[in-house]
């Protein structure tokens, strides 16, 4: 059951003080007026949007709520690394959802070469990886499976991580193999791999778990999706594919070891760090969902116990 008062202030988050209407045609503005939302979507969301501005309105209906996540979604943007830097989140609207853009930006910067591209020796992607630790390199279990097929044993050098994988980057730096698995879990999507590189900072875990309404940051190298509307996917994306993105949203549901975010991923973010936005530390491993709709990672502290007892 969706908590009113929860998404009430999300979309206060999200869309300001603006009038319902004034709310969609900004949308529209932004992401192309060919764009979602189309014509009767726009018209659930402005009326979902109307019922939760008047405390005494009745509860938008399933459809209006449908609509209006849809619409949330397209504000989520993913700005990526080009010539060594992050671009920046470009509209205002995104900067004043995300106040602390401009300091995570600054504290993710000597921490990205932490986050890198995995990928099958024949350049085929597979996923997203981070280090936790020297030479500890935390992904899915899927991405394992399909680096491995289905093996989940892995023989050096049969898949490699490109901590580097940006649009022109300032400096050249050669993919690394992957030496072999530390471990997987054998329920939740974790796998440890083992990767030999020279000393850098890894990322920090945090010790508790992320709540309802945090804004976090979903770091990864998502690659094109045919089965999305390739309208959708090049408002957020762009065209370009397979570099590293910074996709900032919050947590929305949290329940037991997983927690659901609202960031724009796609295939390729298997396996990115979610991270807090107020201090970069890992609060989930995303894992997968679905475009526009859902999103899901495994909450830190089952990430940390798992790293602890095999990293």
């Amino acid at each position: 059951m969706t908590d009113i008062e929860q998404l009430r202030r999300r979309m206060l988050r999200t869309f300001g003080d603006k009038r319902p209407e004034d709310a969609l045609k900004r949308v529209r503005a932004i992401v192309g007026p060919a764009n979602m939302p189309a014509t009767f979507e726009g018209t659930l969301a402005t009326q979902a949007l109307e019922k939760l501005k008047d405390p005494d309105a009745d509860r938008p209906t399933p459809a209006e709520l449908a609509a209006l996540e849809m619409m949330v979604r397209m504000m989520r943007p993913a700005p990526k690394y080009e010539d060594g830097k992050l671009d920046d989140l470009g509209e205002q609207e995104f900067h004043d959802t995300f106040k602390n853009w401009t300091q995570f930006a600054a504290l993710l910067e000597p921490l990205k070469g932490a986050i890198g591209k995995i990928e099958i020796a024949s350049d085929e992607p597979a996923g997203t990886g981070f280090l936790v630790a020297d030479e500890v390199l935390v992904t899915n279990r899927h991405v394992l499976d399909f680096l491995s097929r289905g093996t989940r044993v892995l023989q050096p050098g049969q898949g490699r991580v490109r901590f580097q994988a940006e649009v022109n980057p300032v400096n050249f730096e050669s993919p690394l193999a992957i030496d072999g698995v530390i471990a997987f879990h054998d329920t939740l999507d974790i796998a440890l791999l083992r990767v030999r590189l020279p000393r850098r900072s890894p990322l920090t875990i945090a010790a508790a778990p992320p709540q309802v309404e945090d804004q976090v940051a979903a770091v990864g190298h998502p690659f094109d999706d045919p089965v999305n509307n390739p309208l959708f996917t090049r408002t957020i994306f762009g065209n370009k594919w397979g570099v590293k993105r910074v996709a900032p949203g919050e947590i929305v549901s949290q329940s037991g070891p997983l927690i659901g975010h609202d960031c724009s991923t796609l295939g390729g973010n298997s396996g990115s760090p979610l991270l807090s936005l107020d201090t970069t530390e890992v609060v989930g491993l995303h894992f997968g969902g679905g475009f526009l709709w859902r999103n899901e990672a495994v909450t830190c502290t089952d990430l940390e116990a798992f790293v602890t007892a095999h990293g």
